[in-house]
């Protein structure tokens, strides 16, 4: 993998590590928003449908929780260990009853936020059942979203993969916000189609980004690499990183040398010393063997510690 590194080679990165994704907040103001500019503007996410004043005062909560799981979810690097005593994990039980009062008022916000509040301490069960319960009530606005970038945190790729091809349609409204998302959970073919997409109905997105999908789509798909065999890839590379309870946090980055080598390379940062990542990478290989994963020179996962 040193080659991929080697200054002669044009190496692109994405614009910033794809993980821990940030989740999408709901608030009145920003559906006012939506509704008279739509795909104009990537601020503050919200919700499609009508709002009832019944509900106003649980959308603002709501906005507060969310700025509080993001901010927990920035103090480190690991999941939650809720069994520990400690100040974050008392702020993330208090975090949780606040939650459980919104039930009554709004049992669809409620539920994703459930889902995301565990998604901190990586219980993966208790977070997919809180958002498939948000989704069995009704759309949000964010819920599937914020599903997908819970997988994504979880490093369940294939999943992710999944909601995006739900979620991130030029038609839905919502492609500008997601296209990054959609990128590092390893849909890059589906991604391109919907760039393809929105350019014929006039939306542009970011312009780097952009071109980054398109040149690595276009390496992998001479190599006949779909986003399924990415998908193969990643969730490997989730399992090794959940059973050390490390949120993932990676970059692709995409190697373009003529006559020489085309590769796309998705890095996770793991925060160990550059030994422990050695062995993880051993850790790896021998989980993709047992999946059965086919190498290929165009793409390849590694991990590398946080200070390389």
């Amino acid at each position: 993998m040193a080659g991929l590194h080697d200054q002669q080679f044009e190496v692109a990165k994405i614009r910033k590590s794809i993980a821990p994704f940030q989740l999408k907040r709901t608030c009145f103001a920003g559906m006012l928003v939506w509704h008279a500019f739509s795909w104009i503007s990537r601020g503050t996410w919200s919700a499609r449908r009508s709002w009832k004043p019944m509900k106003a005062i649980a959308r603002q909560k709501n906005g507060l929780l969310f700025d509080e799981i993001n901010a927990l979810q920035a103090t480190g690097r690991h999941y939650l260990d809720s069994t520990a005593i400690n100040p974050l994990v008392r702020r993330w039980r208090a975090l949780g009853h606040e939650i459980d009062a919104l039930m009554k008022v709004d049992a669809c916000s409620a539920w994703e936020l459930v889902g995301a509040w565990k998604g901190l301490s990586g219980d993966v069960a208790s977070t997919e059942e809180a958002f498939a319960n948000s989704a069995r009530l009704g759309n949000s606005g964010t819920n599937r979203i914020n599903w997908m970038v819970n997988r994504l945190n979880l490093g369940l790729f294939s999943a992710a993969q999944a909601l995006y091809a739900e979620v991130g349609k030029a038609e839905d409204g919502f492609f500008t916000e997601v296209l990054e998302e959609g990128y590092c959970s390893g849909a890059i073919q589906q991604a391109a189609k919907f760039i393809e997409r929105a350019e014929e109905m006039h939306i542009k997105g970011n312009i780097n980004l952009t071109n980054e999908i398109i040149k690595a789509n276009a390496i992998l798909k001479i190599a006949g690499f779909s986003d399924a065999r990415i998908a193969q890839h990643l969730d490997v590379a989730g399992t090794v990183l959940r059973r050390h309870r490390i949120r993932p946090d990676g970059a692709l980055r995409t190697t373009a040398a003529p006559s020489d080598f085309n590769g796309v390379t998705y890095a996770f940062k793991v925060p160990v010393s550059a030994e422990s990542a050695f062995d993880m990478n051993i850790e790896l290989a021998k989980e993709e063997d047992r999946a059965g994963i086919d190498k290929h020179i165009a793409f390849d996962v590694v991990f590398e510690p946080l200070s390389s």
